[in-house]
């Protein structure tokens, strides 16, 4: 494996930066990954399909819920997973419409990576590991295989939810079509599209991220029907960073001293 021209110092200030915003969505899913809006009456079928798989996946039970803080963090860390799975998985293999073509735009490989982190952040927190510095060696180790340590500064939370907001407003990114989405799953593709930009800094590095099978990402690798492939392909990573994530929790995992 090639070496990366990225020092452990750059890629400790861009994480700090993408940990300052996952803070933001993580703890109001509903305002960043807020897809629970039903479809317009005019909506495609797969629109339609898809909100009905959303609704039995992620069920009623959800971090505003009086129950959730009552379940097991395990449990907790699922319904993360799925969400992400369903929603930033989505956005990250739509670009797989180009089939192989896209695995040459670094903007692809970056939203697998910002899926991924989520989960990294998401399984964390939900393991009482709830500072956004602290985030940082864990996504190092689970998106890079980087040994990091905390990131000393922490981005203001002002800056953070400022870049969030102008992107969730911004209605030439993504450029796509998607009058067929709700409000809340244009802002869902918007943030992860945002958190996306920070890893296009280290494009060197993100070949090392969490991927699925040889079967899952053979199949991304076809036009059109690719976009299946590279929806598995991601839910599959998103759910092996979240499993990694509470193994290194588990085992002491660098935290702020």
């Amino acid at each position: 494996m090639a070496t990366s021209s990225v020092t452990d110092e750059q890629l400790t200030g861009i994480l700090a930066g993408y940990a300052g915003m996952v803070a933001h969505v993580v703890r109001d899913p509903q305002r960043w990954l807020g897809v629970d809006d039903d479809p317009p009456a005019s909506a495609s079928l797969p629109a339609r399909v898809l909100d009905a798989v959303r609704d039995r996946a992620v069920g009623e039970v959800t971090p505003a819920s009086e129950e959730w803080a009552r379940q097991p963090a395990g449990r907790r860390v699922d319904w993360w997973v799925r969400r992400i799975g369903l929603t930033a998985g989505l956005a990250a293999a739509a670009p797989r419409f180009a089939g192989a073509i896209a695995d040459r735009v670094p903007l692809q490989s970056a939203l697998g990576a910002s899926a991924s982190g989520l989960a990294v952040c998401a399984a964390a927190r939900e393991h009482g590991v709830t500072d956004p510095a602290d985030w940082v060696p864990l996504l190092g180790t689970v998106l890079f295989g980087r040994d990091l340590v905390p990131a000393p500064d922490s981005v203001p939370a002002t800056d953070a939810e400022r870049a969030l907001e102008e992107a969730a407003e911004d209605p030439t990114e993504p450029p796509s079509a998607m009058e067929a989405l709700g409000d809340g799953a244009k802002r869902t593709v918007r943030t992860l599209w945002r958190l996306a930009r920070s890893f296009l800094e280290v494009d060197d590095l993100l070949d090392r991220r969490p991927r699925g099978g040889i079967v899952t990402r053979t199949l991304a690798r076809l036009p059109v029907v690719g976009v299946a492939g590279g929806w598995l392909d991601e839910r599959t990573a998103i759910r092996t960073s979240a499993k990694r994530t509470t193994q290194l929790v588990a085992t002491g995992a660098p935290q702020r001293r």
